[in-house]
């Protein structure tokens, strides 16, 4: 059942394990699990998983942002869309600072 089901499973390493820093229960209302018993049960739900052959683990060894991007590009890998999906931040060199009044409220900006 575990192999047949399921194209490819992916886990997202819990942020208590290799980003505790951002792991948190003050900002996630639904998050409830100090960190050492997240780790425990982000060990059991991967485990159930080990042997499948499309296991993917994205692991916290980069910034968050990142992680979600090689979500991306697995994804897209694994239903045969172009990878290296980058994302593009342009900046301009401004030769007066912008009236924001009228800038677009839907658009971040910094």
């Amino acid at each position: 059942l575990r192999e047949g089901r399921y194209n490819a499973v992916f886990h997202l390493v819990t942020a208590a394990e290799g980003a505790e820093e951002y792991y948190t229960l003050e900002n996630n209302a639904v998050r409830t699990e100090a960190p050492e018993l997240a780790r425990s049960l982000d060990s059991m739900t991967l485990n159930a998983w080990v042997g499948h052959p499309s296991l993917k683990i994205f692991d916290n060894s980069t910034d968050f942002e990142t992680k979600m991007q090689r979500v991306v590009e697995e994804t897209a890998r694994l239903v045969g869309l172009p990878t290296h999906l980058q994302k593009v931040t342009t900046k301009f060199l401004l030769k007066q600072e912008p009236d924001l009044s009228s800038f677009p409220k839907e658009v971040a900006f910094q």
